[in-house]
Order: C-alpha cells, then sequence, then structure tokens
C-alpha cells in the first residue's frame, strides 16, 4: 500500500526526487522497496474503471471524483511519459479499479473483496498495488470514503492515479507542498509538477 514517506529538507536533485518516489530510497541512500512499473504493452493502454460505488456514497462526491479522474487522465497522458490512460466502464475489465465505499476515514475497508485492502485503515484515500515475480504490476485498485474532503479532492484523485503507477512514496518537506503531487502534508497541487513529469518519463521512458 502507498502509505511510507520520506523526509526531506529542501529541493531534491532529479535522481533523488525519483528514486524517492519509485523506491522508497532517502536522499543518496539504498532502495527500501522494490521498483514495480506496468508493463510496456500494458502501459500503453492502461484502463481505469469505477467498479465499485456502493448505493450510499454521496452522489456530489461521485460526480467530482469521476470528473477529477478525467482531469487526472488527461495529465498523466499529456506528461510525455510511455503511457496511455483511458477510463472503461464498470462491467469492463480494467487494470486499476476505483471503490467509492460508504466509509469515513479512520475506518476499516470493508467488501471490496480485495486482500489486503479489506481490514485496513483508511485515511483520504489509499491505493494498493499487486506486482508479480519480475516486478510487473498486474492491478491496482483505489478506495475513497465517502467523507473525502472537498478542498483537496482533485489533488488526492491525481496523486492516487499516479501512484497507482508504481510510485508508491510520498515526500515529507515544506519545499514539495506546492510543488508536488506526491506531497505528503499537502493536497494543494492539481497539476504534476515538473520533478513528477520527470519521474513519470523515467519510469515510463518515451520511445
Amino acid at each position: 500500500m502507498a502509505q511510507d514517506y520520506v523526509i526531506v529538507s529542501g529541493l531534491l536533485s532529479d535522481e533523488d526526487f525519483y528514486r524517492l518516489v519509485a523506491c522508497g530510497a532517502a536522499p543518496d541512500g539504498p532502495c527500501r522497496d522494490p521498483m514495480v512499473r506496468w508493463p510496456a504493452d500494458v502501459a500503453r493502454d492502461l484502463r481505469v474503471s469505477f467498479q465499485q460505488i456502493e448505493p450510499n456514497y454521496p452522489g456530489d462526491r461521485q460526480t467530482a471524483l469521476e470528473k477529477a479522474f478525467y482531469a487526472a487522465i488527461t495529465e498523466i497522458n499529456a506528461s510525455g511519459a510511455n503511457l496511455r490512460l483511458r477510463v472503461v466502464a464498470p462491467n469492463d475489465a480494467a487494470e486499476i479499479s476505483v471503490h467509492l465505499l460508504d466509509i469515513a476515514h479512520g475506518e476499516q475497508i470493508a467488501r471490496t473483496g480485495l486482500s489486503p485492502l479489506d481490514g485496513a485503515v483508511i485515511e483520504a484515500a489509499l491505493v494498493q498495488v499487486w506486482w508479480n515475480r519480475d516486478l510487473m504490476l498486474d492491478r491496482a485498485a483505489i478506495v475513497f470514503p465517502r467523507d473525502i474532503e472537498w478542498s483537496g479532492l482533485r489533488s488526492i484523485a491525481l496523486e492516487e492515479l499516479t501512484q497507482a503507477l508504481g510510485l508508491l512514496t510520498d515526500i515529507d518537506g515544506r519545499w514539495y507542498e506546492r510543488t508536488s503531487i506526491f506531497s505528503e502534508s499537502s493536497n494543494a497541487v492539481i497539476r504534476l509538477g515538473a520533478q513528477d513529469i520527470m519521474a513519470l518519463r523515467r519510469h515510463y521512458p518515451p520511445e
């Protein structure tokens, strides 16, 4: 699960930034986690689906999240990385599933049927990814509670979708609160920052 963050001071080099978000490495330190990514052929047609919307999920938040995901997909597709995301119908096969659950932040996730999602405690949102022995992603799921904050909704949607691409670690540092979607302490950013785009391009190099 994308729950980890690394504390930093000031602006990181591109290399340190990339290794932090891609494998949890502190500046000049070793990777804490494996680097995982979608296979190249899958990445060129990544399907995103709102597969689970519980009956009591607030309609206004559902509408806002759907709009936020379209904006996030447009942003990622324009990054120059070798990626192409698209939304498909709920009943269609999709690599990335979105779950809008009738739970509040601080409560346990339930009813997704996915392990280890069910039983985990959710805050603003949560992304879970699965990968194979070759460190290639084969599934991702994103969960939102019914009380996701309005002010940070678009930022959170973009962050969770970007992390579902394999860039799983957040950055805790004041420099990045208004410059990166990976900020641990702020949901002010609604566009990919320069280093966010750099990291996506390194993870999925343009052809």
